[in-house]
């Protein structure tokens, strides 16, 4: 990778930034150190020395041509044509020797630096021109590279490397109807089909047409018309097809409001049609060599294949088109087009976020001075506005926060954009600063219309992202939060913020951030338990029990120890049956076991580990198991994040299953307080956690299958029965996990569907309103096993009596899953 190291990895200290090797060269090294050069030296070994000279001087010049490839073209200079011509002279003349190493420069920078498809498809014409054969083989490995990332899914890779074969035809190297081919290869199979897969393959044939529009219109006017009447008749189907679909949709307001990026992709088009087919964003550099790329030789190219046995989920789904930031109208296709480079440079680096940042700077450098205005370059930063020209900040801030409140779901983790905006930051410590908090207010003043997921993801992200900068805000603009009702979106927003602010450093620091008026929003004291059994709150009889416990788990007690004292003590009260005394013992040990491991989280895993067999022992029953988590919650109710994991460490041991915690959450106490996000944290966290088991389980079914086969394979008169019987145990495990998973989904569809249909289940529209925002996060984040369980769910859940909004996101969930 052009970053130095693989995605995802660390950083590699055998190389720099480009991915040269580093040669070590200690500053104090002595004069009789140094390697001698030539033939002769001392002990008779000049020859070998010689020769590893050689084999220096050949990685020398490899790294050096990396280094030219890499960097050609970082500007839209006057001296970009001199250097094409010059690298291209160079590459033309080394490559037989160095074949390997200019290829896979070729390659990742293609790959990973898109905003420069223009600058290296003149390199790789210019290439062609002066000798076909390299050419050929330049082609031949683009497209090779394109087979396997569409085998592989990789989408993102998919859309640059077709914008690449776009720009061929203009240099001559592959013809107009070879192009049409590789296109008709995604049109064709996208034909009349509403679905993930059609809507993935639409947007790439389209991000094509808009970089080869002008080649073909010189090349098959006809065929271009016919590609284009295609897409607007996927488009409008596309559009009919979700127009009560509310699921994907960020912001409900009125205009500037999100569209389809399919619709502003195909008014992008129209508009460079209506110009000729002329993208002036970004510069051309094939005009310039137009003479000599016309006498190159064309490459004829085998037919792609497209994927079919690729998941549902694993097709790109082209996300909502957010305007967050105001810009001039008369600018669209630019800004589309600006945006459009850095959403691939996003893409394509995620696996290097601090090259990513240092990349995401550079994006401009192509653009004409005309194209759009850059703040971190100009003299007078403060001056640039951006509803009257384009920002270049404002646009990549608008991309990232796009990316974040992606739907159904996020591209990346949610910590990879939160970790860009700060590398970002960090290189344009003022001006990033500035651009990001102005985008952020600009989303803040329309969350009331804003999606709840994307609400609570911008609460995630802000604060990670604060907490970075020494916990600096403009918090004077939060002001007036505080005085909105208490389940107001914005009052919310900002509450969530700062608890989250709090978990990552500490009440009083917080609190001496902020202005008076926002003191309100956070608790008065730090987050602690809420143990029930104070010496003042109990009756004489419940303080022996709770003394007796105490000392036992103080005095390092076991769960039998324990045990014995709640019998012992709870058989003598005869005043209560059997059933309210097992009911009273349940509640102390849970009690007193949080309390033991209130400390901390390891205190905690340690004391729900130790007395694992009481705690069992008492929640033997679904009521038993519901008044335990119960209990957790209101132990917890000032310590949300001890609450969370609390509860998870409860599923791991078994104390609780899933079903349970929905039983909870759903609880008729909760009405009222649908806003709190910690309710649906935990909510994730359980069906999360049913859904890995699943998957865990099917990973060991195809290992002992394989193993079984293998078996038989090995020793044809070894007995079939233990391979067998192992593929068949896992099997049964499978089959149960994926009950649970049925009933955790059918449960929760269900407690929505009551409370979304029932007159009490919300205590006013607001809070309604935020409910349904839950049942349409909950609808599209686990539509495949909504769609697993249709029949269940049609019948237990979506009947008659269900509100029409509800299967309205029920028949919405079925069209995206599909």
């Amino acid at each position: 990778r052009l970053g130095g190291y693989q995605r995802g990895g660390g950083a590699r200290r055998d190389v720099d930034e480009f991915g040269r090797e580093r040669r070590s060269r200690p500053h104090n090294r002595k004069p009789y150190e140094r390697p001698s050069r030539g033939r002769g030296g001392r002990g008779g070994h000049g020859g070998n020395q010689g020769s590893g000279s050689m084999v220096d001087e050949s990685n020398d010049l490899e790294s050096r041509l990396s280094s030219l490839i890499i960097k050609v073209g970082d500007k839209n200079a006057p001296t970009l044509q001199n250097n094409l011509e010059a690298l291209s002279v160079v590459l033309e003349k080394d490559f037989s020797k160095h074949e390997i190493t200019v290829l896979r420069t070729f390659r990742q920078c293609v790959l990973e630096l898109p905003w420069k498809a223009p600058v290296y498809s003149t390199l790789a014409g210019l290439l062609n021109a002066k000798n076909s054969d390299t050419g050929a083989k330049v082609i031949t490995l683009m497209h090779e590279v394109l087979r396997m990332s569409l085998a592989a899914g990789q989408w993102g890779s998919v859309k640059v490397l077709m914008r690449f074969f776009a720009l061929q035809v203009e240099t001559k190297t592959i013809s107009a109807a070879t192009l049409l081919e590789m296109i008709d290869a995604f049109l064709q199979p996208a034909a009349g089909k509403m679905t993930a897969q059609g809507s993935c393959f639409m947007f790439i044939a389209m991000s094509t047409l808009l970089w080869a529009g002008r080649a073909l219109r010189e090349n098959g006017p006809d065929e271009l018309e016919a590609r284009l009447l295609a897409v607007e008749q996927f488009v409008q189907a596309y559009t009919e097809a979700n127009a009560g679909n509310t699921l994907t949709t960020v912001l409900h307001d009125a205009p500037p409001k999100g569209v389809n990026i399919l619709e502003n992709l195909l008014a992008t088009m129209r508009a460079v049609a209506d110009g000729g087919w002329k993208i002036d964003a970004i510069c051309a550099p094939h005009a310039m060599f137009a003479s000599e790329l016309a006498q190159a030789t064309q490459h004829e190219l085998p037919a792609l294949e497209m994927p079919v046995d690729l998941p549902a989920g694993s097709y790109y789904t082209p996300p909502e088109f957010l305007q967050l930031v105001p810009h001039p109208p008369e600018h669209a296709v630019r800004r589309f087009v600006m945006q459009d480079l850095i959403a691939d440079t996003i893409t394509q680096l995620e696996g290097n976020r601090k090259d990513c940042a240092k990349y995401l700077m550079q994006v401009h450098g192509l653009c004409a001075e005309d194209v759009c205005s850059v703040m971190t370059t100009a003299q007078n930063p403060e001056d640039i506005d951006p509803e009257t020209s384009l920002v270049y900040e404002y646009m990549v801030a608008e991309v990232l926060l796009g990316f974040l409140m992606q739907l159904p779901e996020g591209r990346y983790r949610e910590m990879y954009y939160t970790s860009l905006a700060i590398e970002l930051r960090k290189a344009e410590p003022q001006i990033m600063a500035m651009v990001l908090e102005t985008a952020v207010e600009n989303v803040v003043a329309r969350i009331a219309s804003m999606d709840v997921e994307c609400v609570n993801r911008l609460s995630n992200w802000l604060a990670v992202y604060i907490s970075n900068f020494g916990f600096q805000w403009d918090w004077a603009k939060w002001e007036g939060a505080a005085d909105e009702q208490e389940d107001a979106p914005r009052r919310r927003f900002v509450q969530e913020t700062l608890l989250k602010l709090v978990r990552l450093s500490y009440l009083d620091r917080i609190k001496a951030l902020l202005p008076e008026t926002c003191l309100s929003l956070i608790p008065a004291k730090a987050p602690t338990h809420n143990f029930k059994f104070t010496l003042q709150a109990m009756d004489g009889r419940t303080r022996e029990v709770s003394v007796a416990m105490g000392k036992c788990l103080k005095n390092k007690g076991t769960a039998d120890q324990a045990l014995e004292i709640l019998e012992s003590h709870y058989s003598q009260w005869a005043d209560v049956d059997a059933e309210t005394r097992q009911t009273l013992a349940r509640e102390m040990l849970t009690e007193h076991v949080l309390l033991l491991g209130s400390k901390t989280f390891s205190h905690m895993l340690n004391a729900i580990e130790k007395f694992m067999p009481a705690l069992q022992k008492f929640g033997e029953t679904a009521a038993a198991k519901l008044q335990i988590a119960q209990v957790v919650e209101d132990f917890w109710r000032k310590n949300t994040q001890f609450m969370a994991i609390t509860i998870d460490k409860l599923i791991n041991y078994r104390v609780i299953d899933p079903a349970t915690v929905v039983a909870m959450l759903f609880d008729a106490s909760h009405v009222g307080a649908w806003n709190q996000f910690h309710l649906w944290e935990i909510l994730r966290n359980t069906v999360n956690k049913v859904n890995m088991r699943v998957e865990q389980l099917q990973a060991r079914l195809a290992a002992a299958q394989a193993a079984a086969s293998a078996m038989v394979a090995d020793d044809a008169a070894a007995d079939p029965a233990q391979s067998g019987e192992s593929v068949e145990h896992v099997e049964s495990l499978l089959e149960q996990m994926k009950q649970e998973q049925r009933g955790v989904v059918v449960l929760t569809a269900g407690h929505f569907v009551r409370l979304l249909s029932s007159g009490d289940g919300c205590a006013s529209e607001l809070d309604r309103a935020w409910l349904q925002g839950r049942f349409k996060e909950f609808m599209r984040t686990y539509r495949q096993q909504v769609v697993d369980n249709e029949a269940a769910l049609e019948s237990q859940v979506f009947t008659g009596e269900a509100s029409a909004d509800t299967r309205q996101a029920f028949d919405s969930t079925r069209m995206l899953a599909a």
